[in-house]
């Protein structure tokens, strides 16, 4: 087997291509299962011999999915075994969901290249960056910024640390005098007691560290339910390793009202959306657990897909606790059309769904949750209220922020299942991340006349501010210093992309056939500089067409 990709525009294609050459006669059903998955994947894909030819900005991607194409065609590998490490190792680890997609679809339709930030091939050990590769450079050179999902470089870690931790949230809250229900740590079980004597009811007990619903208790009334919430709680801590500040158990006077995420990006509201705790309709026939088992089966709800915008609903013991709540259990046979919640707190992570409510919410609350965004510097923002009408100011009678989060699912308020849906969320996050950046200049130059190309370069850039970084045969240069020798041509390429210190980059080629080998290199190009000698090629007069197709803005010889 042999991997080869041609990175940018090259002289086969106006997009990267993927080269993978098996060892036997390819099988495709895979790749065109990929391909329906959503556009992001690949653009096309063709099949000569025992070679296919897949079009893609995601070349990492389909890089590292060649040993799995390979090992299925010949036989080595079943279909399952394949499909297993194509989406639930490589997919799920590069992309994972409808939070990522249309950030890097948008960046590519923008004009920006992405370039896996950590890892060049393979995949992170286990316990490293969350045992993903889904951070992102999006742009090249001084133009970059990284990307995890929405969360980017743009956040402050001011406000990473204080996300993470609820404690410290309600503290930033207080501080800018922002409506929060009354709440404090709980110093130990044994403080239950006084605490719940000294709370209204209902009350909320809940981890300060972890999300998606877990650990939280809700509707606290008396002492046997707190000291069996603070169990809950620390049951969801224990249930893997943590570190000290996420061990903290918190109490909070519980608001009553709907469940809302509000998306703020750049300091702006963007986007507002009800969440919906996790329910059945009954058919008159069916149980409670097999209308669950029915509802799983909607495909928004199926997480091996990157483009799954539901959970399913788990059964756990807190499910049925809270059927017991409602004397019901699992068996109950619900009437024709009666919906049964099954789940206390609206978390998409635990099967709710969600309704858009951004024309409606009040202008203090957008006020509210911009102040907060702005004032944690953070670029995205989840901020989770709970009130009883959004259309009207916050107050302590009618609700208060729960928490927030610079690494939201955004796609639950991108993509909600009632209401208008908001598909141009990942330009809105691009442009304003990256849209007023200076823009990296991309030269390209083949031939080995470097004294004209150098006047060419002395034209076209500014020696007092341009930093110029080139490669050329094997060495990575910087404004003419040397940085490193006997670097391949791809890593040497995007070494260049993501150092963000280079206002232009330049990529030399000292003949066409190392243009075959790998491409220009980018996906739009300035620039490309060919020696007067080559005037005459065929391979000149490909590059010509490129330019014609918008991905070369310009041809020169020299």
């Amino acid at each position: 087997m042999k991997t080869q990709v041609l990175q940018g525009a090259n002289l086969i294609n106006t997009v990267t291509t993927v080269n993978i050459t098996l060892d036997t006669t390819p099988k495709t059903e895979f790749i065109e299962e990929i391909q329906k998955i959503h556009p992001l994947f690949l653009d096309e894909f063709m099949v000569e011999g025992k070679t296919i030819s897949i079009q893609t900005k995601l070349p990492h991607l389909w890089k590292e999915a060649a040993v799995a194409l390979n090992n299925y065609s010949n036989g080595e590998w079943s279909y399952d075994l394949t499909k297993s490490f194509l989406y639930e190792t490589l997919i799920k680890k590069q992309i994972l969901s409808m939070s990522t997609i249309p950030i890097l679809r948008a960046a590519h339709e923008l004009g920006y290249e992405t370039t896996q930030y950590f890892i060049e091939e393979g995949f992170t050990p286990e316990g490293v960056l969350k045992k993903y590769n889904r951070y992102y450079a999006i742009g090249v050179g001084q133009e970059t910024e990284t990307m995890i999902s929405i969360a980017s470089s743009g956040d402050s870690n001011l406000a990473k640390m204080i996300q993470e931790d609820k404690w410290l949230t309600n503290i930033m809250l207080d501080r800018l005098k922002l409506p929060i229900a009354k709440w404090e740590l709980i110093p130990s079980k044994d403080s239950l007691k006084e605490l719940h004597e000294k709370y209204r009811k209902p009350y909320v007990i809940k981890p300060v560290g972890l999300t998606g619903g877990h650990g939280v208790t809700t509707n606290i009334e008396s002492l046997d339910q707190a000291k069996s919430a603070y169990d809950v709680a620390n049951k969801s801590i224990e249930s893997k390793e943590r570190k000290d500040w996420q061990k903290k158990i918190m109490i909070q006077e519980q608001v009553s009202g709907e469940d809302y995420r509000l998306l703020v990006i750049n300091g702006v509201l963007e986007i507002v959306t009800k969440r919906i705790p996790a329910f059945v309709v009954g058919n008159g026939s069916s149980t409670i657990e097999e209308l669950i088992v029915e509802t799983n089966k909607d495909p928004r709800r199926d997480t091996s897909l990157p483009t799954h915008i539901l959970k399913p609903i788990v059964i756990d013991d807190q499910l049925k606790s809270f059927l017991k709540e409602q004397d019901l259990n699992l068996k109950h046979i619900p009437k024709a059309d009666e919906k049964v919640y099954v789940r206390k707190v609206a978390s998409m992570s635990q099967g709710g769904i969600t309704e858009d409510f951004t024309d409606q919410v009040s202008k203090q609350i957008r006020y509210i949750v911009e102040s907060l965004a702005k004032s944690l510097h953070a670029y995205a923002l989840g901020v989770d209220i709970i009130c009883q009408d959004i259309s009207k100011p916050l107050t302590m009678e009618n609700g208060s922020i729960i928490e927030c989060n610079t690494m939201p699912e955004s796609y639950l308020n991108a993509f909600p299942v009632i209401g208008k849906q908001y598909p141009n969320i990942g330009k809105i996050v691009v442009e304003g991340l990256i849209g007023k950046k200076p823009k990296t200049k991309k030269y390209v130059y083949i031939g080995k006349n470097m004294k004209k190309f150098e006047t060419f370069l002395a034209l076209n850039t500014d020696e007092s501010e341009d930093r110029v970084g080139i490669y050329r045969n094997g060495e990575v240069i910087i404004n003419n210093e040397v940085i490193n020798r006997s670097v391949e041509t791809w890593r040497a390429i995007e070494a260049l992309k993501l150092n963000s210190s280079l206002s232009v980059i330049v990529l030399h080629y000292l003949s066409f056939d190392e243009v075959e080998e790998y491409g220009l290199g980018f996906d739009y190009t300035d620039a490309v500089v060919i020696e007067k000698e080559l005037e005459s090629t065929k391979q000149y007069s490909t590059i010509q067409g490129l330019s014609n197709m918008g991905v070369v803005t310009k041809v020169e010889t020299i």
